[in-house]
């Protein structure tokens, strides 16, 4: 059911007298359980009868055409969403100092989310209704956390009691015509060699249902104490996890065409090997959990170079650049040379260490606005630069883990701050002046 949390603007308020409390239950006599239900159900180009059950508890029915839906939308209450039940080893909620803002602490797991906004979810508490729903209204894709298909070793990973077989659930889903992508965080000792061997092997046997899986190292922070000791993964691990996955791509590539199984960017790094060509990526599915992003944006930025060049207008200014550890690293390695090659403006990109988390948290994307301000703070006051911020280190709300602002660190700088798009750098550097 969907509650009324304030009351409809007029003149719809007006026409259906709805009130704070009151709950839509049902669409032309069928039960609903949320906005995606209501959206599913709605019928196309006609008025729809949405059953109200009311803050006293009388019922009553409201015809509704579907345009006005649009305009209400901000008088219902937002969907609940469920929350995680597992204790992962890996996770890294658990790994988050204390006196955070509350929602760093939300472990969510709803397929409805991972539907949405692309989360990972495990699964676990997946029941019969809910996966009948995603198949009947075609929640298409999903992303799903895997780790490993062995039964045994997933179970203790997620430190779940009920065993529970991830392939025959993945089998069902992509049968239904629901497309998958998954993920495994690797951890040496726990899912690597022979299992994620066995891992990629089944993973992809239901290709092409699951489209793609994504390989990523385990994240370990400084505040780990009372929870499960874990490797992390060295530039030794990695070396041998490429040689490993190489294998793999090169099966896949020749039986199904595509590679299947990728490895973060971070592999590469850690371990001083190239990357895979680009156009083994494929549609980048997994850009988002750091999958070709030092390829793909060292390719936008090429591209965007020769139209800038070709346009007269090529950036002007001298920048700044501060990043993680990691990002650096991609920087000297990878993009620094596309750059060096279009005979641009100094480019000084300065690495900003991650006292927070520690040492071993190295992606831009968990920077805090503490850290960032200590790596302002030594730089030279004159002159004054224009720098870049990650823009991953800050929330759709533009609020960083430390719950700061922009405005928050600009207020402590004499230095132009901005926090442009990575894929859209060099069109932003251009309007520099």
């Amino acid at each position: 059911m969907i509650q009324l949390i304030q009351p409809f603007p007029t003149p719809l308020d007006r026409l259906h007298q709805w009130r704070e409390g009151d709950v839509v239950a049902s669409v032309d006599g069928r039960p609903i359980e949320d906005m995606l239900d209501l959206y599913y159900y709605m019928p196309k180009g006609t008025k729809m009868d949405l059953g109200i059950r009311r803050a006293d508890g009388t019922e009553t029915s409201v015809a509704l055409e579907p345009y006005a839906l649009d305009q209400v939308m901000s008088c219902f209450a937002a969907m609940e969403f469920k929350t995680c039940a597992c204790d992962c080893v890996f996770c890294f909620i658990d790994q988050n100092p204390e006196r955070m803002r509350p929602s760093i602490y939300v472990k969510d797991e709803d397929y409805r989310l991972s539907f949405l906004y692309g989360n990972y979810i495990t699964l676990t508490s997946l029941g019969r209704r809910g996966l009948a729903r995603i198949v009947e209204q075609k929640m298409t894709p999903l992303y799903v956390s895997v780790h490993a298909t062995d039964i045994d070793v997933r179970t203790r990973m997620l430190g779940i009691k009920k065993r529970m077989d991830v392939v025959a659930v993945l089998r069902e889903l992509t049968a239904g015509g629901i497309t998958v992508h998954s993920q495994i965080v690797l951890c040496p000792g726990w899912n690597d060699g022979e299992i994620l061997d066995k891992s990629i092997r089944e993973l992809s046997e239901l290709h092409p249902g699951v489209e793609t899986l994504a390989v990523v190292p385990v994240g370990l922070s400084a505040h780990r104490k009372g929870l499960t000791q874990l490797d992390p993964v060295t530039p030794e691990i990695a070396d041998r996890t490429i040689d490993q996955v190489h294998a793999w791509q090169a099966r896949l590539l020749e039986e199904h065409g595509t590679a299947f199984v990728h490895l973060s960017d971070e592999f590469y790094l850690l371990a001083d090997r190239p990357f895979p060509p680009l156009a083994q990526y494929g549609e980048f599915a997994q850009v988002d959990n750091g999958i070709g992003v030092t390829a793909l944006l060292g390719d936008l930025w090429r591209d965007d170079l020769d139209f800038a060049r070709e346009e007269g207008d090529l950036p002007a200014r001298p920048i700044t650049i501060l990043t993680g550890p990691l990002g650096k690293l991609a920087f000297d390695q990878r993009l620094a040379p596309v750059l060096r090659a279009a005979d641009l403006p100094p480019v000084d990109v300065v690495r900003v260490d991650n006292t927070f988390y520690g040492a071993s948290v190295t992606v831009a994307g968990l920077l805090t606005a503490q850290d960032v301000a200590r790596t302002l703070a030594d730089l030279p006051a004159d002159p004054v630069r224009d720098v870049l911020l990650p823009p991953r280190m800050f929330n759709s709300d533009g609020v960083t883990l430390d719950d700061r602002r922009l405005a928050d660190l600009q207020e402590a700088t004499p230095h132009r701050l901005h926090v442009p798009d990575e894929e859209g750098l060099i069109d932003f550097w251009r309007g520099i002046r």
